[in-house]
């Protein structure tokens, strides 16, 4: 018995994938095989509340082996869902639990089985089921007539059923289990099948025992039945997902989907949730720099540029921010108000000069007076920003003598030079000249207040270095040491 279980369920093992159960379109099947009975595994008396004391269900030493043919099967599919059964088994056996000797045993009736792969795939090659059905069953028990007995389970009895003392041999029996049918192909497989018999109406468990079986099927009737097919795609509606929908075969009998729309069908689009061209394999074309110029039509695709410059940002030789496409000087670092260009040198002058308007001496000298100092760092602090050469000149008012206002303001040029390179300013970027009262506007006769604007240190830019070369540091004369 052992060996030929282990041989069926080796068998069971290699069936095919692509086998397919009892169903619909193959509605009739018969079996042919064996089975083997179980008596000791019983519990005795207290069959209700006893089912984890029933030893040795699974102890093959305790099955009485009947050999084929010694059972036979025939099964008609009702629906997806339900197969009805006739199912026999005979032989000769023996009850080990009361120490009978084999005797005949027939047992034959109709039973309903509930396909458990109809909750996922009706035509699989493993066709599990529950089963439950009602039977006769010939055993004869009239030689237990020495009660009372002990069984080998060491259980007494002290009747056969309460009250008799002598066996039956004509029984109703109802038998439930489970079983498995395994499809080697369309036509043949292998049926294993577990029951548990008991006698209810004769009110004893001495009838009682474990069914094991196992046969050789064989299906017929599959060219028989109609296959319905809905959407006219070549798949029978039991076997298509979408039976109202046209689909191919390798889809499950579906339309393949296209979840965006875009005409690219979701198995060949790489991107089957966002819409996309088909010669980009349904994907949208990226924009990885984010600047509104595809990657394909972006010739810098990594960095924002606009589109009139193929989606590369414009270039910036100096690296001022002004693109060189606006920068008239592309290659000298400048500022946006001047076109890119440096900040002109005439300009600084005329900041540095309004800066330095008002400056005070003292009276007739070249002395600075204090409430200008601070004049003097603002100015000092534009120069050493900006750079360049610059004359820096000293002229006056008309009063006064000639030679006079020509000395002051020399010395007083002068003076303002040494003190803006007291505050950092390079030496070599400033000479001084005193012009007197040649630049002078205002009459002599006019007030004090009014003749101010003509005495003025001012700034002027040296931008040619030849010229800038020619002037002396400074026009103030150099006194001799006595």
């Amino acid at each position: 018995m052992k060996k030929i279980t282990l041989l069926c369920l080796s068998l069971a093992l290699a069936v095919a994938n692509d086998s397919n159960a009892q169903t619909r379109t193959s509605p009739w099947m018969i079996g042919i095989g064996m089975h083997g009975e179980n008596h000791k595994a019983v519990k005795a008396h207290d069959f209700g509340g006893s089912l984890t004391n029933f030893k040795g269900i699974f102890d093959l030493d305790n099955f009485n082996a009947i050999y084929p043919p010694s059972k036979i099967t025939l099964a008609r599919n009702i629906n997806r869902y339900f197969v009805a059964d006739w199912q026999t088994t005979f032989g000769n056996t023996g009850n080990d639990r009361f120490f009978m000797k084999d005797n005949l045993m027939f047992m034959s009736g109709l039973g309903i089985q509930f396909k458990i792969n109809s909750l996922w795939n009706e035509d699989s090659w493993f066709d599990p089921y529950i089963r439950l059905g009602g039977n006769y069953l010939r055993h004869d028990y009239t030689s237990l007539n020495n009660f009372p007995l002990v069984d080998a389970n060491s259980d007494k009895y002290d009747t056969y059923n309460g009250t008799d003392l002598i066996g039956k041999k004509n029984h109703f029996a109802i038998a439930g289990g489970a079983g498995a049918n395994f499809w080697f192909s369309r036509t043949i497989g292998l049926g294993l099948q577990a029951d548990y018999v008991t006698t209810p109406l004769g009110k004893t468990d001495v009838t009682n025992f474990f069914q094991g079986s196992a046969s050789l099927l064989f299906r017929i009737g599959n060219k028989a039945v109609k296959v319905k097919d809905t959407d006219g795609d070549g798949i029978a509606d039991k076997d298509d997902k979408c039976p109202t929908l046209a689909g191919p075969a390798e889809n499950g009998g579906c339309p393949w989907p296209d979840t965006d729309g875009d005409g690219v069908l979701d198995k060949d689009d790489k991107c089957p949730t966002v819409a996309g061209p088909a010669e980009n394999g349904g994907c949208p074309w990226p924009d990885t720099d984010g600047d509104g110029v595809l990657d394909k039509d972006d010739k810098c695709p990594n960095v924002a540029g606009p589109a009139e410059n193929d989606g590369c940002p414009w270039p910036d030789t100096d690296g001022d921010g002004i693109p060189d496409k606006d920068d008239k000087c592309p290659n000298v670092f400048g500022l946006k108000e001047y076109d890119g260009c440096p900040k002109p040198k005439s300009v600084t002058a005329i900041e540095v000069s309004k800066t330095l308007e008002n400056i005070y001496f003292d009276m007739g000298k070249a002395t600075i007076k204090a409430e200008s100092l601070s004049k003097l760092d603002a100015a000092a602090e534009i120069i050493k920003k900006d750079g360049g050469n610059y004359l820096v000149t000293g002229a006056t008012d008309k009063k006064g003598s000639d030679a006079i206002n020509l000395r002051i303001s020399k010395e007083r040029a002068a003076a303002v030079v040494k003190a803006l390179i007291q505050r950092g300013v390079d030496p070599s970027t400033l000479k001084s000249i005193g012009v007197g009262e040649a630049l002078a506007k205002v009459p002599e006769t006019a007030s004090d207040a009014e003749r101010m604007s003509d005495r003025k240190v001012f700034l002027t830019a040296i931008e040619d270095q030849a010229e800038w070369d020619k002037l002396p540091e400074s026009d103030v004369p150099v006194k001799k040491k006595k």
